[in-house]
This record gives C-alpha cells, sequence and structure tokens, in this order.
C-alpha cells in the first residue's frame, strides 16, 4: 500500500469512529436511515437556507391529540421531572403514553411496505376536486439553483411536472389549511437549467394557507425535498404546535416533543400515541418562539414493531423570538463570529425545545480558521439546568454579494454534569471550503481550553503520538494530523488535564 492510500486510510477510519456505531434499532430501519440520509441532508439545508442563514430548511378535523404540557405522563424510563429544564415534563396525548424504548415484536418479522405516495388523497379536503387540482399545480421552486463564485450548482431541486404529481394529503387543521404534494422530478420541467443533470427522484413538497384558503392563497411551507415511497412525511409549525404524520393506514403514530437530557448527560424522550384517521395524525405540541421546530420527533409503528423515526419537516417562521444572550468570556467578536456563535446557539436550542431563558449559553472562543482566513470558527455551549453541557462549533464564511453565506459544522458533543464549563478541553475538526467551487479544501483541528494551557498533543486512535501545537490562550488552530482521534493539553507547569475526543458530528438527540 502507497503513503497516500495509508494516509486516506487512516483519515476514513478516523471519520468513521468519529461519526459513531449505526442506529440500534434493526437492519431495516437503519437500512431505511442510510437510504434517507441524502434526503435529510437537503432537508436541512433548505431550512438552513430559508432561515436566511447558510447555504449547505366548516369541515371536520380529525380529533386531536392534545400534547400539552398538563396533560403530560412520564413515560416508564423517564422521570415526571425534566432533567434538561428541572420542571414537568411536556409532551403526550391522553391516548397513551409507551416507552421511550422501541416497541419489541416478532423477531426477523417482515412487515409489509406501503408507498404512501401511491395511496389515495387523504385529508378533510380529499373530495374536493377543484381544490386537488389547484394545490397540484401550484409552483414548487421559487428560487434558481445555488452556485458557487465559479457557477458550479451546489444544490438545486427542480420541480416535477404537474402531470407527475400527486396530493397526498389536503385537510384543515387548527388555524390553517394544510396539504402534502408529491412527484418524481423525471421527466424534468422545460424550468430546469440547461447544466442540471435529470435525475428520477420521489420529492415532496408541504403547502399552507389560513382557514378556508382556496388553493392560490396556499404558499409552499417546506420543501421540495427527496423522500423514499415508503417512508411517512410529517410537517410542524412552530407558532401554532401543528403537527401532521402522513403515515400508512393503520399505523400507530407517536410524537415526543423534545429530548430530555440528564445530568449524566444521557439523553431520553416522552413518546405519546395520537390519534390517526386513515394513517393521518393530526397532533398539537407546545408552540414555542424560534425561526423552526427542531425538537419535535415522531415515530411510526406498523404490525408491533417500529417502522420509522424522524423529525418533522418545519415551517420556518422569519424574526420568531429573541436571539439567545450568549457570553464571550475572551472578549466580544466582530459580526462575523458574533453570527456564527448565534447559528450555533439558535441551532443547538432549537433542537433541545429549550429558550435561552432556560440555559446559559456562552462562545467559548470565537476565531479565524485557518489562522490566516476569512472564515471564522465559534465553539459554544449550552449549559443545562441538569449541569449536562451541549457543545457545538461552527465555520462561517462572510456573506455573499446576495445575501446568502457559506458554513459548515465542525462537531458537536452532549458531555455529563461536572467541572464548570470553562475549565475543559473542547476538541473539533473544521472542514474549510473553497468559496469558489464550494468543494472542501482543507480541514482544521481547533482546540479550546482553558488560558494556562500551553500545549496541545494529539494522538491516533491506537493512542500512538502523533504531534504536539503550541497553544496561545489555551487554543490551538492547525491543519488536523490525519488519523488524529485524541487530544491532550498540558499547562506551561507540565501538569496533564488529560486526554479527550475529538467530537463527532452528529449526537443522539434520542431521534
Amino acid at each position: 500500500m502507497t503513503a497516500p492510500e495509508e494516509e486516506l486510510g487512516d483519515r476514513l477510519r478516523s471519520l468513521a469512529d468519529r461519526a459513531g456505531p449505526p442506529t440500534a434499532d434493526g437492519p431495516g430501519l437503519a437500512r431505511a436511515v442510510a437510504e434517507r440520509s441524502e434526503s435529510r441532508r437537503r432537508t436541512r439545508r433548505n431550512l438552513l437556507a430559508a432561515a436566511g442563514c447558510l447555504v449547505l430548511v366548516g369541515i371536520a378535523v380529525p380529533r386531536l391529540g392534545d400534547l400539552s404540557p398538563e396533560k403530560a405522563v412520564s413515560s416508564g424510563d423517564v422521570s415526571s421531572g425534566d432533567a434538561s429544564s428541572g420542571g414537568a415534563s411536556s409532551g403526550g396525548a391522553s391516548s397513551g403514553v409507551s416507552s421511550s424504548a422501541a416497541p419489541g415484536g416478532p423477531p426477523f418479522t417482515r412487515v409489509p411496505t406501503v408507498d404512501i405516495a401511491d395511496l389515495t388523497t387523504r385529508g378533510s379536503l380529499s373530495d374536493d376536486q377543484a381544490f386537488l387540482d389547484g394545490v397540484r399545480a401550484l409552483d414548487w421552486t421559487e428560487e434558481a439553483p445555488v452556485r458557487a463564485a465559479d457557477g458550479t450548482i451546489l444544490y438545486y431541486q427542480p420541480d416535477p411536472p404537474v402531470e407527475a404529481r400527486e396530493v397526498v394529503f389536503a385537510g384543515d387543521v387548527p388555524g390553517g389549511r394544510w396539504a402534502l404534494v408529491a412527484g418524481r422530478t423525471s421527466p424534468v420541467g422545460a424550468n430546469v437549467p440547461e447544466d442540471v443533470v435529470p435525475h428520477d427522484e420521489l420529492v415532496a413538497a408541504w403547502f399552507t394557507g389560513p382557514p378556508g384558503a382556496a388553493p392560490e392563497q396556499m404558499v409552499l411551507a417546506s420543501g421540495p425535498n427527496g423522500i423514499a415511497g415508503d417512508w411517512p412525511v410529517a410537517l410542524t409549525d412552530p407558532r401554532t404546535g401543528v403537527v401532521v404524520v402522513v403515515a400508512a393506514p393503520g399505523d400507530v403514530v407517536e410524537v415526543s416533543t423534545r429530548p430530555l437530557i440528564g445530568a449524566d448527560g444521557s439523553t431520553s424522550r416522552e413518546w405519546r400515541e395520537v390519534d390517526t384517521e386513515n394513517g393521518v395524525a393530526i397532533a398539537r405540541v407546545p408552540p414555542f418562539p424560534r425561526a423552526a421546530d427542531g425538537s419535535t420527533s415522531y415515530r411510526v409503528l406498523r404490525g408491533g414493531r417500529l417502522e420509522a423515526r424522524d423529525m418533522p419537516w418545519s415551517v420556518v417562521v422569519e424574526g420568531a423570538g429573541e436571539p439567545p444572550a450568549i457570553a464571550y468570556p475572551r472578549g466580544r467578536p466582530a459580526e462575523l463570529g458574533q453570527q456564527a456563535a448565534e447559528y450555533s446557539a439558535e441551532y443547538v436550542l432549537a433542537e433541545l425545545g429549550l429558550s435561552g431563558m432556560q440555559t446559559t449559553v456562552a462562545a467559548q472562543w470565537v476565531g479565524p480558521v485557518p489562522t490566516d482566513g476569512p472564515g471564522v470558527a465559534a465553539l459554544v455551549t449550552v449549559t443545562l439546568p441538569s449541569g449536562a453541557i451541549v457543545v457545538q462549533a461552527q465555520w462561517l464564511m462572510p456573506e455573499d454579494p446576495d445575501g446568502s453565506s457559506m458554513g459548515t459544522y465542525c462537531g458537536r458533543a452532549i458531555l455529563p454534569a461536572g467541572p464548570p464549563v470553562e475549565r475543559r478541553v473542547h476538541a473539533v475538526a473544521c472542514e474549510v471550503f473553497d468559496t469558489t467551487s464550494g468543494h472542501p479544501v482543507s480541514t482544521h483541528l481547533v482546540v479550546v481550553g482553558p488560558p494556562e494551557v500551553a500545549l496541545i498533543r494529539t494522538y491516533d486512535d491506537d493512542r500512538v503520538f502523533l504531534g504536539e501545537h503550541t497553544a496561545q490562550d489555551g487554543v490551538v488552530v492547525a491543519p488536523l494530523p490525519l488519523g488524529t482521534d485524541q487530544v491532550e493539553a498540558v499547562t506551561a507547569g507540565g501538569v496533564t488535564l488529560g486526554r479527550v475526543d475529538l467530537m463527532g458530528q452528529t449526537v443522539d438527540f434520542g431521534d
């Protein structure tokens, strides 16, 4: 094996180790999640872009499952108090409570798949043909392809032709009218740029409108995003707390309002079964003043076994809520650094379903990555009432002329309660992108520790010493040595503060 091949192998093994183990929900669900990974990445990119952050998100209504806090009942593995908020937990419907552990069922039993896009339209407006025809013809993609400075298309989701679309759900919900439309992007419509390669993909989009809205009053609320036909699709609106889950007839739907994080860093969820009508669940969770709902989760049981578990797509609300108050122990950075810190903090709080008032948020460090580059990284910690800490690092480029920004997440972790957060050592790997092409060009090690840290040593996953770097004010920013798995912080007096793992890219919020 050549030296470059060995280096590539070391890099891939290091990335795989940081990614963590696969899901424990069984091979079928693991395979389904893997197949949908690209669609979920698109969903997140769309959500962030829509929020203005980054380029990388009189007719009968089915009975509601009320998930308001006063009707919450703790599940079997979670105490009635919320470990992350210090108060009563929220969640659940009166129709039943189940353990947050995945339900059992006969081993190796195959449950037939159902393509929800092939089913007849469901919802209270399913018989209103004029409304269905009007919604089917609505425009989807309102924006041109996202391009790098050299013209390379970074992301584009073309509209499926009207004749290839189906209205999966159309109905009245509390406070409005919603519709889910799905279709295939092949054959590609005439509005697609010439340099977009046609591809055959099932995509979907949610449209929302006011109560009694006519088709022309319905607006694109989320999507379009790629979907798998045999996977449920859901939408939530943080302003009203309405959640709609479109599954298959006979499925059992459970909803969780947010993750619970204990003092030991463990995560769990309370799941509440909600009523369904013909495979569609319309539920309520507590509304929250945030740009998007990142904390609500749902799962679907079919034939007594877990069929799917996911987070719903979210309506994006411009200017919702006040930015969280962030402490800057190393001094307030320039505007770009503050933006990176705010993005990280708001992202974490949205996934936790908490406000800044319920937590302590601090940007432990903000600075350029690489040291001579225009991009800035921010390492933010969110301390929960339980004492557990969520850490996230964000890399961000200056704003482009069109108002968009390019950025990426460097790492995240959930740490148990213990030493003060400012006395801990945090290590992440930040991938730096070329603004012209949008391609990654380098990966940098960022280590943030107490100010007295003078030296950072790096080790691979076999605990073999790789190198050392001089720290300034407890911080190191340097090209990532291939194979880096752990770092050790050493003070000027030669006292080691121990070794910490390089943070991964994902954490388990019970999803």
